[in-house]
């Protein structure tokens, strides 16, 4: 994990000198797309695969899974990807998109581009490369669910705005009205509505929940198994659940119980007026190492369930990515260089109101010395990370999207220890943990303006900057 952050670092800097030398201006929209082959969704149009923390995008409102219609007025339908592409660059500072999803058939909206100069790296970027601060509010991380799902290809999803339920059996009527509200909370937040009296598409479920008569509760291999993590939609936290990863082989003797869930969506409208056609089948069949109550794994993993409707990619599993992110935002650009040297402010940001400006050599945020080189900042970040491994909580060990082994929270003991840690500003250089000290275990008083300490020619000069704390989720699943 040193070794791995320690080059990530590096490799920043280095790309950012050797950007930085042609003295040009980029600019990032923040949102990645492809062209879709998929018949329900989108077909041979660019539809939204990921959006970037903080970007353009995101602020304008873009959203995963959005149909993009039109790029500067100009249609998409049946353009390559290098086209679409070419339609990005054609109109300087801004770009106006039509989207589609289920809310809106047609959408415009308008994504100011981010340009600044080269050098500049923004907060949004440098809190994760400086994550292990507060691996509690950067979680890149990846997980597989064993759903597999059946599309009819006859069906195009975005003619589709209402839902109903099919109707239950009286025995397992309460079960059944609290996975109904899930489905209502997930799809009404993708932009579908519940219209019990004229749906456009009936839900119907199924499912069961049986003890494994295998299991061994002495077994010697049982607990030897890698964790399983998911993410709580309701709080944005990855959290570990007793279940078996998909992927991995596991004694029939270790599985304490059997869940399988299914649901089915049938079109009332579109595809056969006044049938019922079966549109949409997704089940999961999952092996569970303790009890976990089956309305309280719907709770949590429906939701991720349904994030593979419409845009299904692939049918046989999920891999479900998630990228959350929560600091503190002043709207400083740094210099790649140096990380030292304001490059860049954002208009009408934090730092921009309380006068910093492009040019400025940052002294001090907060108590921490600026005084580092790009060397001693990234073997500052180093040391840290190794001295205070031992104040994290074992039990939260996760390996993250990018291959580290050794990601762990940190142990709620021991926090004043760890804001203790941190203050030693000489030994670890610890002056980009302002960007998460809205925590306790950052700064143990969690203040709610950051002092800023620059040099501006041969001026010393002090801003109080009342930075806004910023997050960003994202789950993208194939």
């Amino acid at each position: 994990m040193k070794r791995a952050y320690y080059i990530l670092l590096m490799t920043i800097f280095l790309t950012g000198s050797l950007v930085a030398q042609n003295g040009e201006t980029t600019c990032s929209l923040g949102f990645t797309f492809e062209i879709s082959d998929n018949k329900t969704w989108g077909y041979k149009e660019p539809v939204v695969t990921a959006i970037t923390p903080g970007s353009p995008a995101e602020r304008a409102g873009l959203q995963l899974k959005d149909i993009i219609l039109s790029v500067n007025q100009k249609g998409t339908y049946l353009k390559s990807y290098s086209t679409v592409r070419s339609f990005f660059d054609q109109q300087e500072g801004e770009m106006t998109l039509a989207v589609r999803n289920f809310k809106h058939s047609f959408r415009e909206m308008t994504i100011a581009k981010d340009c600044r100069h080269s050098s500049a790296i923004t907060e949004a970027k440098l809190a994760p490369v400086f994550a292990f601060y507060s691996l509690e509010d950067v979680q890149d991380r990846r997980f597989l669910m064993p759903v597999k799902t059946k599309v009819n290809e006859e069906a195009l999803f975005h003619n589709y705005r209402t839902f109903g339920f099919a109707p239950g059996d009286e025995s397992t009527r309460a079960l059944d009205e609290r996975i109904n509200a899930i489905f209502t909370r997930a799809l009404t937040e993708m932009g579908l509505q519940y219209s019990p009296d004229d749906p456009d598409f009936i839900i119907q479920t199924y499912y069961s929940y049986q003890n494994n008569p295998m299991y061994k509760a002495g077994s010697a291999t049982y607990g030897s198994y890698l964790p399983v993590w998911r993410f709580d939609t309701r709080n944005h936290r990855t959290v570990r659940v007793p279940l078996y990863d998909p992927s991995e082989a596991v004694r029939v003797d270790d599985i304490a119980y059997n869940l399988d869930f299914g649901y089915r969506f049938y079109d009332r409208k579109f595809v056969e007026a006044g049938g019922m056609t079966l549109i949409w089948e997704s089940e999961v069949k999952e092996r569970l190492s303790g009890h976990y109550d089956l309305a309280d794994y719907l709770e949590m993993n429906l939701p991720l369930l349904l994030l593979k409707f419409p845009y299904v990619g692939n049918r046989s599993f999920g891999t479900y990515q998630v990228k959350y992110l929560k600091y503190n935002y002043t709207g400083i650009g740094y210099n790649l260089n140096d990380l030292k040297t304001v490059v860049s402010v954002d208009p009408d940001s934090p730092a921009a109101i309380a006068g910093i400006l492009p040019g400025d050599v940052v002294m001090n945020i907060q108590g921490h010395s600026f005084d580092h080189t790009s060397q001693s900042l990234t073997e500052g970040y180093r040391r840290f990370l190794a001295e205070t491994m031992n104040l994290r909580d074992k039990k939260t060990r996760y390996t993250d999207a990018n291959g580290f082994k050794d990601c762990m929270f940190w142990d709620m003991a021991n926090y004043y220890a760890i804001a203790q840690a941190i203050s030693d500003s000489r030994r670890y250089k610890a002056a980009f943990s302002y960007l998460f000290n809205f925590n306790q275990y950052i700064d143990w008083y969690t203040p709610l303006i950051i002092n800023i300490e620059v040099m501006r020619g041969d001026k010393v000069l002090n801003f109080a900057v009342t930075s806004r704390i910023t997050i960003s989720s994202h789950i993208m699943v194939n």
